[in-house]
């Protein structure tokens, strides 16, 4: 059987082992997470929603690959999210990790969303096709969050033309890159659709039960697709809100004003994530290749968030977040001191470093996609700026509260705590809560800008390291918190963080008639199309 193969954007060789002829080949690169099986729309379904076929390399469950490779040495450096030690090129890229994460999107995501389409579009029956057409928007969803991560990351990616089979000739046909704010539009627009889609679905036994079996994201619950769906909307409209503001201010207002028909994410029982839970939807933090290592274990406290935000304001996150220091004190790294002061410091136990039972030993750590308290927050964030979705007050605590609550509910899953080791945080009281939401740092006074920086830095800090993508986007979305970098003159490249990530390399060698329309702009100076403040 020939091909042509619509060259997805990452190495040729990837693409190959991704996209072979023959369904066969799609048992072992697309499966249900108990077992191998025949490709189908369902089964490619839940590869979507859960591709984790290589190594662990997964980017919504924490994985080894994805944290300690990519989320914590760049976008968590970037976003000071976790602590780190000054050094020569510091801000400078991993370009071998920018590629894998590339790959990981273009070979887990948009290939495999076009074999599903390909299968949908196969089907004759029609009404059997209609009811299979519930996977394809859900799966849809799942896509468009991923790829906005692209686009936050990169800018301009290839998206309408990437990952296309069809049975002609068996050319290769590179994809032209999208304009970053295009797919944005088509996203937003789109997502509309599929809540309306949603909303009118009417389920017939056989097909929602075979759709139950393969949703290993949201169960079947067509309410929760309903909530993500409108809640990623929200997201991407509060994302867009500097550079288009009407747009965003008209979507928003669609959403938070008509609750039942677009219903958001409320409370942290309807969280968007992956609930840890068997052999393989768990978390798994460490890596086996050449001995056991951890991501997150013995990573230390990030210094402006420790030593400027948390510990002034008697933030009671900081106990579940982080480990005290040998003095029984919380203590961040600040990010001026020398590369051996800070070494010397962490030896010393100066510091404080991530928390074993929320992060690194606990396996039952979800993985997280949208919150509530990211919801809350940004609904506050439209209420003070464009008076809609309610009371900016009452939704800047409730997201804050939400926040807590979350983090704390994520420290007592730990089942690997044995009466001394891991054991879970006690809970902040009511009155605990109380004070701190009414400290100056944090109460809801001050001016307009005030009060924005005020939500920004708790968008920011909610996200925090294990969702420093958002961290990063939201920091350059808002300038909030304001955050300051020590120049690396060491490096030609970047002396300071970029405001993207370089293409792969692949890119100009696989793709170069395309890469070249967008080569002028492939500079860490040159920021996404929503970063405009």
């Amino acid at each position: 059987m020939k091909i042509n193969l619509r060259y997805i954007g990452f190495s040729l060789l990837a693409s190959l082992g991704v996209m072979s002829c023959s369904e066969a080949d799609f048992e072992d690169n697309y499966y249900d997470p108990e077992k191998s099986v025949t490709a189908s729309v369902e089964k490619l379904f839940t590869g979507l929603l859960y591709n984790d076929n290589l190594e662990n390399r997964n980017t919504t469950f924490p994985r080894y690959w994805n944290l300690f490779t990519f989320q914590i040495p760049m976008l968590g450096t970037y976003s000071q999210t976790n602590g780190y030690t000054n050094g020569q090129k510091l801000y400078e890229q991993a370009t071998a990790y920018n590629q894998d994460r590339w790959d990981y999107y273009y070979s887990a995501f948009i290939s495999n969303y076009r074999e599903m389409e390909n299968h949908y579009n196969s089907i004759e029956d029609a009404e059997k096709k209609e009811q299979f057409r519930l996977f394809m928007e859900t799966g849809k969803v799942h896509l468009y969050d991923q790829t906005s991560q692209m686009v936050d990351i990169w800018g301009d990616i290839p998206f309408s033309e990437a990952g296309g089979l069809i049975t002609t000739g068996g050319d290769i046909v590179r994809p032209k890159y999208d304009k970053a704010e295009d797919i944005y539009t088509t996203m937003i627009d789109d997502l509309k659709s599929i809540a309306d889609f949603l909303n009118s679905y009417e389920p017939i036994g056989f097909y929602k039960a075979a759709f139950d079996n393969a949703d290993v994201l949201n169960q079947g619950d067509i309410e929760k697709w309903k909530i993500y769906a409108n809640s990623l909307r929200l997201r991407l409209a509060m994302r867009i809100s500097y550079y288009d503001e009407a747009k965003a201010q008209a979507v928003v207002g669609e959403i938070l004003n008509n609750p039942s028909t677009y219903p958001v994410v409320s409370n942290i029982d309807e969280t968007v994530q992956f609930v840890a839970r068997g052999e393989q939807l768990n978390s798994v933090l460490t890596h086996h290749g050449g001995g056991i290592k951890d991501a997150t274990i013995g990573l230390t406290a990030p210094g402006y968030m420790v030593n400027d935000l948390m510990v002034p304001s008697e933030d009671p996150r900081l106990r579940a977040m982080f480990a005290e220091n040998k003095n029984g004190d919380y203590v961040g790294v600040p990010n001026d001191w020398a590369g051996s002061r800070v070494t010397d410091s962490t030896q010393a136990e100066y510091f404080s470093r991530l928390d074993t039972a929320t992060y690194s030993r606990n396996d039952k750590f979800p993985g997280i996609i949208i919150t509530a308290a990211e919801v809350s927050l940004f609904k506050a964030e439209a209420a003070e700026r464009w008076a809609i979705g309610g009371d900016a007050a009452e939704a800047y605590e409730t997201g804050i509260r939400q926040s807590i609550e979350f983090l704390f509910h994520i420290n007592e899953l730990n089942d690997n705590a044995d009466g001394t080791n891991f054991m879970p945080e006690e809970k902040p009281t009511d009155a605990e809560i109380a004070n701190f939401l009414s400290s100056e740092m944090i109460a809801y006074t001050g001016s307009t800008d005030e009060k924005l920086a005020k939500i920004g830095t708790q968008q920011w800090l909610n996200h925090g390291l294990m969702y420093a993508y958002h961290a990063w986007a939201e920091l350059r979305r808002t300038g909030y918190p304001v955050l300051e970098f020590v120049d690396d003159p060491s490096s030609n490249q970047s002396s300071l963080p970029p405001m993207r990530l370089f293409y792969p390399e692949t890119e100009r060698t696989l793709n170069t008639e395309n890469y070249n329309e967008v080569a002028a702009e492939d500079r860490v100076d040159v920021p996404v199309f929503w970063d405009v403040n």
